[in-house]
């Protein structure tokens, strides 16, 4: 019989988590950052690994504390992080949260059809907790700032699908948390206006629109654009009309 091969899990999103199997295991902060590296940038030379985890050492001080995190680390489900004389690279029984969500956001961004039955799922992944929050490495922020703005893009491509599919509560909700994330976003902005609209919902779009017209006069001092404002005009029902024009004056007057 062969000898069975644990599958290690490293989770980076919302914190930094390790699993040898069923079980959780706990190293320092050094062994975290390694991983890390590896799960977030593939394989590594050393010197690379070195310079960008211990960049205020000298090199053979760096060296030395990558070669102690190595040593700490060997054993872990029968070997986390393949070695070689002159690089590194997560083991090929480690799965990492990260490359999940990487695969869902190549899925989007290359226009696949996500089926009513898959955007849920889907979009729980898109809105999950901020990579390793906490870390303020130069690396870290970088990989960080990247995955954000991923996310934001997928988000506003899976609503944009969502809404020529008519799944308009989850258009809704898609454009909402790409809000969230990204608030003064006038694509996303444009895209809940678009949905409550296409569902009838009226009072709700103008609602966003005020809204983030708000948000936008408070923190740049501007007004939206031209796109979305007409498509607020594009709807002349009487009440929404003077809303409309209301709103769209000079924003001098205080809310």
């Amino acid at each position: 019989m062969g000898t069975e091969t644990r599958t290690c899990r490293i989770s980076l999103l919302g914190c930094w988590r390790l699993h040898d199997g069923e079980r959780p295991v706990s190293v320092g902060s050094r062994e975290e950052r390694v991983t890390a590296l590896l799960a977030l940038r593939g394989p590594q030379t050393r010197i690379a690994i070195a310079g960008t985890l211990w960049p205020d050492s000298t090199e053979s001080r760096a060296r030395a504390n990558l070669r102690t995190s190595l040593q700490r680390l060997r054993g872990i489900g029968g070997g986390l992080v393949a070695t070689t004389r002159t690089a590194l690279a997560l083991s090929s029984n480690v799965t990492v949260d990260v490359w999940d969500l990487a695969d869902c956001l190549d899925h989007v961004e290359r226009g696949r059809v996500v089926s009513a039955v898959q955007a849920p799922e889907v979009l729980a992944a898109l809105e999950g907790p901020d990579l390793l929050p906490g870390w303020y490495d130069d690396w870290v922020l970088f990989e960080r700032e990247r995955l954000h703005h991923r996310r934001i893009r997928a988000l506003d491509k899976l609503g944009r699908d969502l809404l020529d599919g008519g799944q308009l509560a989850l258009a809704v909700r898609v454009a909402e948390e790409a809000l969230a994330l990204e608030p003064l976003l006038e694509s996303s902005a444009t895209l809940l206006v678009r949905a409550h609209l296409a569902a009838g919902n009226h009072s709700a779009a103008v609602s966003e629109y005020d809204r983030y017209r708000q948000r936008l006069v408070k923190e740049l001092g501007i007004t939206p654009g031209r796109t979305l404002t007409e498509l607020m005009s594009a709807y002349p029902r009487a009440t929404l009309t003077s809303r409309i024009l209301r709103n769209a004056a000079p924003a001098s007057r205080s809310h």
